[in-house]
């Protein structure tokens, strides 16, 4: 009876071998992959360089001292600071009024008074409006010069009025210390225009204006504003002999801006 068992219980071992087999393999390959997984959310450890790159030094008290480790550190590529501007002029308008004067005229006193008008169609562009109304009154190098040497002065030309239009582009805008109480921001501006000059002999010649100053802000809605502004243009003398005359002025005032800027 023995003997007819043996042969069916090899058949049985050698069928059940490969089953057992390939159920160790399988298992096997899921083991490896959890530790696969497991490997791959495990903290990566840093590398002896990285943690040799930046070393500080504390003092007695625990304080930092020697910060010369962050230069190995990596820069910050993509910093930037995004501040509003305390007076914006976008779609605003300004009235200016001020005084102002001659300052490269050597045989008359020239000064008197300046309105401009502005609109601003972005923060560097604008257009303006200007209007000098002047007075003029001789030095007294030009009264000894006729009394004296009866040198005349009369073929020489000064400006009563002046009217014109400008472009202004405003491609600066910064802050400065007031005595170190206060910051005080700024725009600083050129400008480019035409317009006419009325002189004492009745013309109105046409003048190229150049001009460059500062705004100031005081307020979202007042500023001090200076300007250095030059005129040139070509006038006839009483002999009626054509020259160019130029003239610098320097010109100081207030500023208004509206409407009210809300939107900052």
């Amino acid at each position: 009876m023995m003997m007819k068992l043996k042969p069916a219980l090899i058949l049985l071992l050698a069928l059940a071998t490969p089953l057992t087999v390939l159920a160790q393999t399988g298992d096997n390959e899921e083991l490896n992959i959890i530790e696969m997984e497991i490997d791959r959310e495990a903290p990566k450890a840093a590398p002896a360089n990285a943690t040799e790159s930046f070393s500080e030094t504390r003092s007695s008290d625990n304080t930092l001292s020697d910060f010369s480790g962050l230069t190995g550190l990596s820069p910050f590529q993509e910093v930037s600071v995004i501040q509003r501007r305390y007076l914006p002029k976008t779609g605003r308008f300004q009235l200016f009024g001020g005084f102002t004067m001659v300052t490269n005229d050597p045989f008359y006193m020239t000064y008197g008074g300046v309105a401009k008008a502005s609109y601003f169609l972005s923060e560097k562009w604008g257009v303006e409006l200007n209007y000098f109304a002047l007075s003029t009154s001789t030095r007294s190098v030009t009264e000894d010069l006729k009394s004296t040497q009866g040198v005349a002065t009369e073929n020489l030309v000064y400006a009563k009025s002046y009217m014109g239009l400008d472009l202004m582009y405003i491609p600066i805008y910064g802050k400065m210390a007031w005595f170190n109480e206060k910051i005080v921001p700024f725009d600083l501006y050129f400008s480019a225009g035409y317009g006419t000059t009325n002189t004492q002999s009745g013309e109105n010649p046409g003048t190229l204006h150049l001009a460059t100053g500062q705004i100031f802000a005081i307020s979202k809605s007042y500023a001090f504003r200076w300007d250095f502004s030059w005129n040139l243009f070509t006038a006839k003398g009483i002999d009626n002999s054509d020259s160019t005359f130029n003239n610098l002025f320097l010109t100081v005032g207030m500023s208004w801006f509206f409407p009210e800027a809300s939107y900052r």
